[in-house]
């Protein structure tokens, strides 16, 4: 016995500890007792941890792995299954709520041992299977499959094998097969000292560590910050499927069984029951302060340890084929003599691939090693988007080295093209800039000569090589089907991504399991995010606007004369033809909507917005329909801008500010009626590509950080990082005493940004109802004393305009819901989520001017009709454009995108278009609104995507006679 190993004392002894590792683990995400900073702790907690993920790995092994007989103990066995099964509903059932962490562990746990059960009544009849094939034959195909899991894993692809994360019968089975060699094949792994397991073993448990915090560390992306911000995550209970893990167990299973592992079937019930321990405390978080509770299921579990399974001998027909060892060898000759070169190819590929996401991130080692381990799919796409040019190439010329290499050289042009580009304009390649492929000179005319140099230098260079290895490694040659079949895979995979905009393709569904954000509004993270090539792919599938059936010249024509005679008709009551001395100022608030009008939430404290709501009794005010949720603000600022609904665009398209404006030769806003326009923004102007859709507005001046023209006013309030809205309204007032009269201002502010993470001293309001999470009330109160300062600084500047001897008016509205809403049923209530404020002001002198007019029929708008309104509190003349969104406001109600939630902001959606009535309610048109909403759209596709038939001063600025 002096060589033997006993399991029963050290099974025991490693499930306690695997207790304390998971019980740790809660403490530190329930209590936060090790903190972010305390790397001692952590790393300590994490190593205890793979102890965890270890032992859903060994336990199905040794199950494997014992080879002795069994004895059938039916109320035992029967006592063991119920048990457990007891022990997981109960933890099921337990007030940790549904989704949550807890929940979830328990229910992947509750797989892991129910299945390493079953395979452990199915033992004998799965071993006399398996052993239909000789030891060294089961030994190629599991250290085959240990490779190829290991670089699926590389490649983010493990779900191909059916491993699921290491919850699946597969991977349990295959586990199982690994533990049943090792017993039968001992002569062969027994060539080396069982140290060298133990010290390989230990080290590649270090490297799984690491390799699991890596994984388990969170990462999110600021979008307003322009950076990625580290997240300790939620430590799971047990670890991904990692080969690392993997190989990890089967070192330490050879260097402990490497004279004799002695395994009963009492040590085989601990094992499997070791399993159990594991969702004790996960299962008991939420009530962690009640531990008799917790320590009665753990005495309950060490009780019934040594309870003994019952296993079925006959549960498969016997299986008579084989497979021998020598067809096993050839065949995987042949894959590696004609394979090694593609995976030499994709390997380098995939290099470039990483070096490049290192370059976008400015080669931040965080950064590099979060793409590969969250990003790994995505890296992979980019990689398989290339070797697809390669297999393209390779169709077409029949020699592999050299159309790797022109691949290869191609790939690294293109790294370094889009390189220089990010750096001139922060903007990866794009499929519009094709077009300067017609003026090589002058393009390479703005790269440095050295660069070309090297490039050129460095790509004959690597066809050279290539040239030799052609000679050298040259065979075999694909046959004439073998081309065309590989052109024909190749092409389709590339033409699939003209679809991935659409969401009902099957690209569309693929990309978003992986995680594929094209973040149109920023394209330079977009390309951070999803590399360069994938970015530019996304950009391929962008179509502005379906034709509206009846589009033509003609037509238009027509169009032009009808809204000529509606224009006239409207002048006869408005009184000035130009804008004179007026000034018009749009001021968007960033998610600015009352708390109070949120299904489900209190708010206590008093009204937080009481000028707002005094001020809307005594001018033209209502609600706005957003066409966003938290986000989309650059859509209400263009519809505001132009008059043009996002919701008649193509799903493809959903930020006509970065998508389309650069790209048009002319393109119309409201401000082009006036003098002078500037715009203020107290933020970075990268988001959205405002500072390239301002000058193609026709802005004298934009008011940003890093501008030429410097803010004056950047007071922030307490703690909050965002500039003030009372700052952001003197800065207004400044440009209106100093710049000449008659002009535009358009402003979008920053105050109430998201997060809302306890700014201010005192949060004078709280809040009450099931419409948040828990531990949300903080942020939501911090909001609400937000827009309270907003109000305060409204208060302020209302007076000051009123004091200004200019005439001016106010459009004033918010773009959309912060959100932090969560618990609000979006299908339910998509409506009042789209709801924002709005009014329309015009200070002592415009009402001197215009005679006060009130414009307040409209209760409820889409911000695409503000343009319509301003003018007629201004008592302007409008032209034959004007008119027609005059007759749209007054006649067509407010349109959206969809508001049940089925259209996300900024990115591709499903399509289709809301009605909202006064009343609150989806409505669909009648006949007569069918005809003016179809000539709206007929005019919206001329000026976006048509032939531009309108974009003349004629229809879109005269005054119409």
């Amino acid at each position: 016995m002096r060589n033997k190993v006993k399991l029963s004392w050290p099974l025991l002894i490693y499930g306690l500890l695997v207790l304390l590792a998971f019980w740790g683990t809660v403490l530190h995400w329930q209590t936060g007792l090790l903190q972010a900073g305390s790397i001692g702790g952590l790393a300590g907690w994490e190593l205890l941890k793979v102890l965890g993920g270890t032992s859903a790995i060994i336990i199905p092994m040794l199950v494997g792995y014992y080879q002795g007989p069994i004895h059938r103990r039916w109320p035992l066995a029967l006592g063991y299954g119920l048990v457990g099964a007891v022990t997981f509903s109960l933890a099921h059932w337990l007030p940790s709520g549904g989704g949550t962490t807890e929940r979830y562990l328990v229910q992947q746990i509750f797989i892991t041992w129910l299945g390493t059960l079953l395979l452990w009544m199915a033992a004998p009849v799965l071993h006399r299977i398996l052993h239909r094939w000789q030891a060294k034959q089961r030994r190629t195909v599991i250290l085959a499959l240990i490779g190829v899991f290991l670089v699926l894993e590389i490649l983010g692809w493990q779900m191909l094998l059916g491993f699921a994360g290491g919850r699946s019968l597969v991977w349990l089975a295959f586990l199982f097969t690994i533990g049943d060699w090792l017993a039968t094949d001992r002569a062969w792994w027994q060539r080396f000292s069982r140290w060298f397991y133990l010290v390989l073993g230990l080290i590649s448990w270090l490297l799984t560590a690491l390799t699991i915090w890596l994984h388990n560390s969170r990462v999110d992306y600021n979008p307003h910050r322009g950076l990625l911000v580290d997240h300790l995550h939620q430590l799971i209970g047990i670890a991904p499927c990692q080969p690392l893990l993997l190989i990890t167990s089967v070192l330490l299973l050879m260097a402990v069984g490497y004279h004799h592992l002695a395994i009963s079937l009492a040590d085989l019930g601990r094992g499997i029951l070791t399993l159990n321990l594991l969702g004790i405390p996960l299962a008991f978080a939420p009530v962690a302060s009640k531990i008799p509770w917790l320590l009665c299921w753990i005495v309950l579990t060490a009780a019934i340890i040594t309870g003994l399974p019952l296993l079925f001998e006959r549960l498969f027909a016997d299986v008579s084929w084989t497979i021998s060892g020598a067809a096993i060898r050839r065949w995987a000759g042949r894959v590696i003599r004609f394979g090694w070169p593609l995976l030499l190819t994709y390997l380098i590929l995939w290099l470039l691939t990483v070096a490049s996401f290192a370059l976008l991130w400015n080669n931040d080692w965080t950064m590099v090693t979060w793409a590969v381990t969250k990003r790994a799919a995505i890296i992979n796409i980019n990689t398989l988007m290339i070797f697809a040019i390669c297999l393209v190439l390779m169709a077409i010329t029949n020699r592999w080295w050299l159309s790797s290499g022109i691949t290869i050289a191609f790939y690294i042009g293109w790294i370094v093209a889009s390189q220089l580009k990010i750096a001139a304009r922060e903007e990866p390649i794009l499929p519009t800039d094709m077009s300067t492929l017609t003026a090589p000179k002058e393009m390479l005319g703005m790269v440095d000569s050295k660069t070309i140099v090297a490039v050129v230098g460095g790509a004959i260079l690597l066809l050279g090589v290539c040239a030799w290895l052609e000679h050298r490694y040259g065979h075999p040659r694909l046959r004439w089907w073998g081309r065309l079949g590989v052109a024909l895979v190749a092409v389709l995979f590339l033409g699939s991504f003209t679809r991935a905009n659409h969401s009902n393709s099957l690209t569309f569904k693929q990309l978003q399991k992986y995680h594929d954000i094209p973040y149109f509004y920023k394209q330079i993270r977009g390309a951070q995010m999803n590399g360069t090539l994938l970015q530019f792919a996304n950009n391929i599938d962008v179509h502005v606007m379906t034709k509206p059936v009846g589009y033509s010249a003609a037509r238009m024509h027509q169009i032009e004369q009808r809204y000529t005679t509606v224009g006239a008709k409207i002048n006869q009551d408005r009184q000035h033809g130009t804008v004179g001395r007026q000034n018009l100022v749009f001021v968007l608030s960033e998610s600015f909507a009352d708390p109070s009008r949120v299904p489900g939430m209190k708010v206590h404290g008093g009204d937080p917005l009481p000028f707002l709501h005094q001020l809307e009794k005594h001018t033209t005010s209502g609600l706005m329909l957003s066409s966003g949720y938290g986000g989309g603000t650059a859509n209400m600022e263009y519809q505001a801008l132009t008059g043009l609904a996002v919701a008649s665009f193509s799903p493809t398209m959903p930020t006509p500010y970065s998508q389309l404006v650069p790209y048009q030769k002319r393109a119309w806003s409201i401000n082009q009626l006036f003098n002078y326009s500037i715009g203020i923004h107290p933020f970075t102007a990268n988001l959205y590509s405002r500072k390239t859709v301002y000058h193609k507005f026709g802005f004298a001046k934009f008011y940003h950080f890093g501008s030429a023209d410097k803010l004056t006013y950047t007071k922030k309030i307490y703690h909050n990082p965002k500039v003030s809205d009372d700052s952001t309204y003197k800065e207004i007032t400044l440009n209106l005493r100093r710049q000449p009269h008659g002009k535009f201002v358009q402003v979008a502010t920053m105050q109430n940004h998201m997060p809302y993470q306890n700014y201010y001293r005192h949060n004078h309001y709280s809040i009450s109802g099931d419409n948040f999470s828990e531990g949300q009330e903080n942020s939501i109160e911090t909001y609400i004393q937000g827009i309270h300062y907003t109000d305060t600084a409204l208060k302020s500047w209302i007076h000051q305009l009123d004091e200004l001897d200019q005439p001016t008016t106010v459009v004033w509205y918010g773009d959309h819901l912060p959100g932090i809403y969560n618990k609000v049923s979006m299908s339910k209530y998509g409506v009042p989520l789209h709801e924002t404020d709005y009014f329309i002001y015009s200070n002592k002198a415009a009402r001197r001017l215009n005679h006060d007019r009130i414009v307040n029929q409209h209760q409820l708008v889409s911000p695409n009709v503000f343009g319509a309104l301003a003018l007629a509190k201004m008592d302007m003349k409008v032209s034959p454009y004007y008119a027609l969104l005059t007759k749209v406001s007054e006649e067509i109600p407010a349109t959206s995108l969809p508001l049940d939630g089925s259209s996300k902001n900024n990115t591709a959606h499903q399509g289709g278009i809301s009605f909202v009535d006064q009343h609150g309610k989806e409505v669909k048109l009648n006949a007569k609104q069918r005809q003016l909403y179809h000539d709206y759209q007929l005019v919206q596709y001329d000026l976006t995507a048509g032939h531009g038939y309108l974009m003349k001063d004629r229809f879109l600025k005269s005054v119409a006679k």
